[in-house]
């Protein structure tokens, strides 16, 4: 068994006969949407601040509504986040390393609506790849090379090498994120310059603000950043061949979320809501495209 989460973002309250009508949006994919009967234990508002206990049983709820009952209701206002959780069965389909490269790249495109995988463009990956030091995974490299950079539903921007926009181009973007996350591994007074994020000597003393699985020696390459001001990642580990880093999320906030899978499954798997994210799951309901 693992733990869903369910979460619903508040507009505006108001009271009514069975409890609170909550004006706004589910949170996560509509496959993991409240469902009546189900409950919200926790209120906050964003990243966690003013947390309180509640307990609101859902009575009903749609993309822009919830009407709730029990106890903790009249404590909302607008802004606030309600959450729960429900256990399901865990069919361990997220981040399934048996996929060839091709095969998930063909997956990820087809829950995209794009043409089927062809032979690619030809990208040249040799002057991208020196610069960043590494081979990129097949998977990104298929994809890219057969549909270019893109938006995911309009709101996650995936780079690749040679795009004429400096915020499309993953050499130039991936600098500019390195840049950004460079302060919370090394501190504000020792963040220029281009050292890899893995130098274990020049991060604070303890290392607090160093998420717990990134280890010296590791390193982040950013393949693509929201309108929200997130970035995505690879993981990028000593060792491990670049088919098997996986991707990881950094909210424009101290936040980061790990998804255990390589970049087409975790597309894959964010578009499906085999995985929830805090920060990008509710952006991804469909109906899906891929855009520049």
């Amino acid at each position: 068994m693992r733990s869903e989460k369910l979460s619903f973002f508040i507009e505006s309250v108001s009271a009514v006969p069975q409890g609170w009508r909550l004006e706004g949006e589910p949170g996560y994919h509509p496959r993991h949407w409240a469902r009546p009967g189900e409950r919200f234990l926790l209120a906050c508002r964003e990243n966690g601040r003013g947390e309180r206990t509640v307990d609101l049983v859902v009575v009903e709820l749609s993309s822009s509504y919830a009407v709730v009952t029990g106890t903790g209701g009249d404590q909302l206002r607008p802004d606030d986040i309600v959450s729960g959780e429900r256990l399901v069965e865990d069919t361990g389909a997220v981040g399934d390393r048996s996929s060839s490269p091709k095969d998930a790249a063909a997956h990820l495109a087809r829950m995209l609506l794009l043409p089927e995988l062809g032979a690619g463009t030809g990208v040249d990956w040799s002057p991208v790849e020196a610069d960043l030091g590494v081979a990129l995974p097949g998977d990104y490299k298929l994809f890219i090379d057969a549909y270019g950079v893109g938006m995911v539903d309009d709101h996650l921007t995936v780079c690749g090498p040679g795009a004429a926009e400096d915020w499309a181009d993953l050499a130039k973007h991936n600098a500019y994120a390195h840049e950004c996350v460079r302060p919370e591994f090394a501190g504000p007074e020792d963040c220029s310059g281009s050292r890899r994020l893995g130098d274990a000597s020049r991060w604070a003393s303890n290392r607090a603000d160093v998420p717990a699985w990134f280890e010296p020696g590791d390193d982040l390459i950013s393949w693509g950043h929201t309108g929200n001001g997130d970035f995505l990642f690879w993981h990028v580990k000593p060792g491990i061949t670049p088919n098997e880093w996986p991707v990881v999320l950094k909210e424009r906030g101290p936040y980061w979320e790990c998804y255990q899978a390589g970049f087409c499954a975790s597309l894959a798997g964010l578009l499906t809501g085999d995985i929830q994210s805090e920060y990008l799951s509710r952006w991804f309901g469909g109906p899906h495209s891929y855009v520049f």
